[in-house]
């Protein structure tokens, strides 16, 4: 039962972190009528125009080696989840492990080329774990790597401990560190937040925490 009350939860926050199509979709179903075929196909790639992009960012662009457990609290209207992410890095592979209701939801593996993800019967496929992983790189990888990897008309900018995406001047994602091991990503245009809270699995047994602030 638990199981079922948090994937339902998940399901909500899933329009949230999936395609602004899969909200279109539900929003028609919800509402009892859909939109002539090619204006809902017109609809939806303008929406995913204003979508951030996906990056999908070398593994050896982030310069070092990553061994973290972090607490991700997903906030968007009206629902709030938490999830655990185990994430490595080094210089050849990204991998991620999505972590839910003390079982693991999702396995992503990235090497640079390939992107591989597999998921639970039971986690829902609107939850993209390749979604978390852009959202993480976009918060520990180096500014310049994002920068050169961002399409036409998107502007990555850094003051201090912010970093605001842009869409044609328009702030699109504010990612904001307010600890050393906590960042806050703000998806301005998609009305949800992430706070992401990270442990340095591997400095775990040292008294005093290493420094995780994105690379410069």
């Amino acid at each position: 039962m638990q199981r079922v009350k948090a994937a339902a939860r998940l399901a909500a926050l899933g329009s949230a972190l999936g395609s602004a199509l899969g909200v279109a979709l539900a929003a028609a179903t919800l509402g009892g009528c859909a939109a002539p075929s090619g204006a809902a196909d017109d609809a939806a790639a303008a929406r995913a125009s204003r979508e951030p992009p996906q990056l999908r960012l070398a593994p050896a662009l982030l310069g070092r080696a990553l061994n973290l457990q972090q607490h991700i609290t997903i906030t968007a209207p009206g629902h709030e989840q938490a999830i655990d992410v185990l994430l490595e890095a080094d210089a050849a592979h990204v991998q991620l492990g999505v972590v839910a209701m003390g079982q693991v939801a999702a396995r992503l593996s990235w090497d640079g080329v390939a992107l591989t993800e597999d998921k639970a019967s039971w986690w829902p496929q609107a939850v993209s774990g390749a979604r978390i992983l852009s959202d993480l790189q976009l918060t520990l990888w180096p500014v310049d790597a994002i920068r050169a990897a961002l399409p036409p008309g998107w502007t990555l900018a850094r003051q201090g401990n912010v970093r605001t995406l842009s869409q044609d001047g328009v702030a699109v994602t504010v990612v904001t560190r307010t600890g050393p091991q906590v960042v806050e990503l703000d998806q301005r245009r998609e009305h949800f937040k992430l706070k992401i809270e990270s442990r340095d699995v591997d400095a775990a047994a040292a008294s005093d925490a290493p420094d995780l602030a994105p690379s410069p």
